[in-house]
């Protein structure tokens, strides 16, 4: 296949997708679903692009978006660290909830917002909810600690010598490599037995965590891992990312689809960091190829993207692309497109 061109970052179907109150969670084709209501999980994400944008291309309407988000999160984020995550559209928050990782996700936007402040007034917001927050990010699961770690290398992007940002992080990168050495199996070098959801934001943690502190340590495991997590994404030619239709248990079968869009941004985040971690070249070109998953090099040859809508599939079936480009669809799009963007300059 033709080498792709990289779409310009358009936000246009964020702007669709979000009211006075933040961004909605799900669409029905292009159509915002109001009876979904919000999350904070797709606001801090929305956070996370928005802020992303701003660095990019300093345009006004992306600073006017960020706000929102901003105010989304802020408002979810208890003065004990936790978090509240469903929010209906009469804006009642849900008073039972799931187990989220939406805190670790909240803590990663926070440290978006610190290393790209769209002006000095963002920081002392930012900072004091990640004080806030830390000593929880230990108690979470792996993932909400991976998400966190991304959110410490924000911090210490501001405020290089804050050493108890790097104890919490090494805490929590050192939580991860232990869940990693205990569960790990010669051929299956994973965290536990089975690959389910955004795995590649592990590895990707591990080698933010090595790149921030100095440590190899954190690097070396990190390798390991990703390496084992592309032997079973990559075919060779394109990506082949594990449906959610049934994982991938090991000594099971990978199940084929539906496919998700948030492991694609995922995947790129992971080789971003581990070409910054390694300076391997082949990390860019799987990089590249992980982004062309959005525009047709997958399993079906079908493009998630929508150049019409600007919008995302929210997954890659066996019959084809899903019509509904809700929130983290989009969102996954977009930060997988914002970081090939940031990796040009």
């Amino acid at each position: 296949m033709a080498k792709q061109s990289l779409p310009r970052p358009s936000l246009e179907h964020l702007h669709r997708l979000t009211d006075d109150t933040g961004l909605f969670q799900h669409a029905k084709f292009t159509i915002p679903l109001h009876s979904e209501g919000y999350t904070t999980d797709d606001n801090a994400r929305a956070l996370i692009v928005a802020t992303k944008h701003y660095a990019l291309y300093h345009k006004p309407e992306t600073l006017q978006l960020l706000d929102r988000y901003l105010a989304f999160v802020l408002h979810s984020h208890n003065d004990d660290g936790t978090v509240k995550n469903f929010m209906d559209f009469d804006r009642t928050w849900h008073k039972a909830e799931p187990v989220s990782d939406a805190l670790g996700r909240v803590i990663w936007a926070f440290g978006e917002l610190l290393a790209q402040p769209p002006s000095l007034i963002y920081v002392p917001i930012a900072q004091e909810r990640i004080d806030i927050a830390m000593p929880l990010i230990k108690k979470q699961y792996p993932r909400g600690m991976a998400y966190s770690i991304l959110g410490l290398a924000g911090y210490l992007k501001q405020f290089p010598d804050a050493e108890n940002v790097k104890s919490c992080m090494a805490t929590a990168a050192d939580l991860i490599a232990s869940r990693f050495e205990e569960n790990m199996k010669p051929d299956w070098p994973w965290f536990e037995n089975i690959l389910t959801y955004d795995n590649a934001m592990l590895p990707c943690a591990l080698f933010t965590a090595g790149i921030s502190l100095g440590d190899k340590k954190y690097i070396g495991i990190a390798k390991k891992i990703c390496d084992f997590l592309l032997a079973n994404i990559f075919t060779g030619k394109h990506f082949s990312f594990i449906g959610c239709q049934g994982w991938f248990p090991r000594e099971g079968k990978k199940a084929q689809f539906d496919q998700q869009p948030i492991e694609a941004a995922g995947t790129i985040l992971m080789l971003d960091a581990a070409y910054k971690a390694t300076r391997d070249k082949k990390y860019l070109m799987l990089r590249q190829k992980a982004f062309n998953w959005f525009l047709g090099e997958n399993d079906i040859g079908i493009p998630l993207y929508d150049s019409k809508s600007k919008g995302c599939g929210d997954g890659l079936g066996a019959e084809g692309v899903s019509l509904n480009e809700g929130a983290e669809s989009t969102l996954s799009f977009l930060l997988g497109l914002l970081m090939m963007c940031e990796g040009k300059r």
